[in-house]
């Protein structure tokens, strides 16, 4: 099983999941439909579903295009229903509210195949006890160090109300990593309000040794396999 990253930031979001079968499962469709065709090398007959966090353009921009090439596109946070669960294709899905500054937003769990998937981005905090899901990938938002984040910031209510600090990044992890054996950080903030070498120092503290990690990288191609050979 893959996860490809084709965009992460706040100048747009989308990951490609695809099954061991080759099907895939749009996280996210914040960039122009034909960098996400791209993105698929242009597989489109493989794709089973496309499924949003929330409304803002750097996750959704084409959704209604996916929508019109007969793809369906899961869009929870349209439902005042704040738990939902749905199946798209090989993938069982559920997803859960999550506080972003005001804009109603959902983060998923997925599951196919062995793996249970978290998906969560764009959040201040998770108010839900997710440890018997028994998680064994992560895909995870961790957005800023608050040390770096100045008073002065014209955007500080948005960061600190609608995005991840790294410490509960890190915490999320480690309440639940009893299964986990992939995290990949995304959404991480371009601003100078994030040091990697300073989160990677922290990270020894929080996510098991047999556990690896990375950062999204845009065009990235991630084995999310327990055994990744």
């Amino acid at each position: 099983m893959t996860l490809k990253c084709i965009a992460t930031g706040s100048t747009g979001n989308c990951y490609i999941l695809t099954s061991d079968r080759g099907k895939h499962l749009i996280l996210d469709a914040g960039i122009p439909i034909g960098e996400i065709k791209k993105g698929l090398d242009f597989d489109i007959g493989n794709v089973c579903a496309c499924i949003i966090t929330h409304v803002h353009k750097d996750h959704s921009l084409s959704a209604n295009k996916l929508k019109t090439m007969g793809i369906p596109v899961w869009q929870p946070y349209l439902s005042d229903k704040v738990r939902m669960r749905t199946q798209l294709g090989e993938f069982e899905i559920e997803c859960f509210d999550v506080y972003h500054n005001g804009t109603p937003c959902r983060a998923f769990i997925i599951t196919v195949g062995e793996e249970t998937i978290l998906y969560c981005t764009d959040f201040e905090y998770v108010a839900y006890d997710l440890s018997k899901k028994n998680l064994t990938v992560m895909l995870v938002e961790l957005n800023y160090l608050s040390d770096l984040v100045s008073d002065d910031n014209d955007h500080l209510q948005h960061l600190v109300r609608g995005h991840a600090e790294a410490k509960t990044t890190l915490e999320l992890i480690k309440h639940n990593s009893k299964k986990l054996h992939t995290v990949l950080f995304c959404h991480m903030s371009k601003s100078g309000s994030l040091d990697r070498d300073k989160v990677a120092e922290m990270v020894l503290d929080y996510i098991p040794a047999w556990c690896r990690w990375d950062w999204c990288k845009n065009g990235e191609t991630y084995n999310i396999d327990s055994i990744p050979f």
